[in-house]
């Protein structure tokens, strides 16, 4: 029996493929150092903890300008210029903390990986987009969040066995293998774009403002990118700040988080990777509003962390929460890249996608802030109840949002399921379809 997952990779185009792996050599790296960032700053370059988490937030934000200014490039020059440019400073600031000795040099190493953190999300979103059409775009959305997923946990492992405190230089080489994960990532996406030629902005971008008014003048899309900043709030933005600091007010093992984001990770492969052609069908509406739920269970379950006696079934609670959170990110993975990509068109999609990862990176900084202050200015319940109220609204706002948006726009490339959707819409906008795109990637010269 043919696994579906693996046969839905390999209808995908050579090129998705392709991009497909620098985005897995490029996680694997960055599992090597992502659980370790504020116990290297704090134990290991004897910053303080409030600077340690001090360069997170400044990663978030700065990943918002990242965002911007990468999907103006893809459209104004080219998405090789910005996939190039993007994986050079990532691997410039994931080196960078290599050498840190001081709070601003940390701060100077956030602020380099957060803009090209940025700009990668938009360049992976766009690039994936621009190559895969139809049914196999929601696929490739969804394979490329278990590759990342798979790289990041590999990664993570190789991490833990390798790091340690006690030996500085340890971490300086893990740095460094991140380093070279961008820099060998890079070369092959920037292989696999090609030459990629700017699309005339006569043939298929809107008439009316330039830049970034194009955008703001969807209000289809303004919907969605407000959903996905409140959404990112009460689910995302709280995934590694305030359940841990739950764990933590609860006085649980330390371990728990440990066990509960490998529950986490593997429930998101094996979801994805046995059920991806499945999901890639579901329509956008009910596959936020299943995220929303999701994550809403996640927070009743550790509300039920709060009022337990025993540590024991607290732990088992906090292990099955992440397992649950992880099916609402098999599913948003799916539901709103492909979702905000259908929205577009081709000379504007770059825009589009950086405006999308920049309400991402929005509400990853708003999340641990609120939060924080929910945990730190009342009982531990209160975090869970808010922010699981919160998840129960965004999925009534998720089946809203499916009726407002025209359906047209809303379902998956003018219907998955309807090739005339996709067809007619192209009419309307003069927007070149999948045969012209991917020649236009393969013509050659850049603006």
């Amino acid at each position: 029996m043919r696994i579906k997952s693996v046969a839905a990779l390999g209808g995908l185009p050579p090129r998705i493929r392709v991009v497909m792996a620098a985005n897995l050599i490029s996680s694997v790296g960055t599992g090597l150092v992502q659980p370790f960032l504020v116990l290297y700053l704090t134990e290991v370059r004897g910053l303080p903890v409030g600077t340690a988490t001090a360069v997170i937030s400044v990663i978030a934000a700065a990943s918002l300008a990242g965002s911007v200014a990468a999907g103006r490039l893809m459209d104004g020059r080219s998405a090789r210029a910005a996939a190039g440019a993007a994986m050079t400073v990532a691997a410039a600031g994931t080196a960078g903390f290599a050498l840190v000795t001081t709070a601003w040099g940390a701060v100077l190493a956030g602020l380099a990986y957060g803009l090209a953190y940025g700009a990668m999300v938009s360049v992976w979103n766009t690039v994936i987009a621009l190559g895969a059409q139809g049914e196999h775009r929601a696929t490739a959305f969804g394979l490329q969040f278990v590759g990342l997923n798979a790289g990041v946990g590999l990664g993570g492992v190789l991490g833990g066995v390798f790091a340690s405190t006690a030996d500085p230089d340890r971490f300086t080489l893990l740095y460094a293998g991140d380093g070279l994960s961008f820099l060998v990532a890079g070369v092959v996406l920037v292989l696999a774009i090609g030459r990629q030629q700017a699309p005339d902005p006569g043939a298929g971008a809107p008439a009316g403002p330039r830049g970034y008014r194009v955008v703001l003048r969807d209000r289809g899309l303004l919907q969605v990118l407000a959903f996905t900043v409140v959404l990112m709030v009460v689910g995302y933005g709280q995934l590694e700040s305030s359940i841990p600091g739950l764990v933590a007010v609860e006085h649980m093992d330390p371990r728990t988080m440990a066990w509960a984001f490998v529950a986490n990770t593997c429930c998101i492969v094996l979801i994805q990777f046995a059920a991806i052609t499945r999901i890639s069908r579901g329509g956008p509406a009910r596959l936020l509003a299943g995220t929303a739920g999701s994550w809403a269970l996640c927070w009743l379950l550790l509300l039920l962390t709060t009022t337990s006696a025993r540590t024991g079934f607290a732990t088992g609670l906090v292990v099955t929460a992440l397992a649950v959170f992880a099916v609402g990110e098999a599913l948003l993975s799916v539901a709103l890249p492909t979702l905000v990509n259908n929205l577009a068109d081709d000379a504007v999609r770059g825009r589009y996608n950086g405006a999308y990862s920049a309400a991402m990176s929005a509400g990853l900084v708003i999340g641990p802030l609120l939060g924080g202050g929910l945990l730190t200015g009342g009982p531990p319940w209160l975090l869970a109840s808010v922010l699981g109220l919160g998840c129960v609204l965004c999925a009534c706002c998720a089946l809203l949002l499916g009726r407002r948006l025209p359906q047209a726009r809303w379902a998956a490339s003018g219907g998955a399921g309807d090739p005339r959707g996709a067809e007619n819409r192209r009419q309307r906008s003069r927007e070149p379809g999948p045969s012209e795109a991917l020649q236009k990637m393969e013509a050659g010269g850049t603006r």
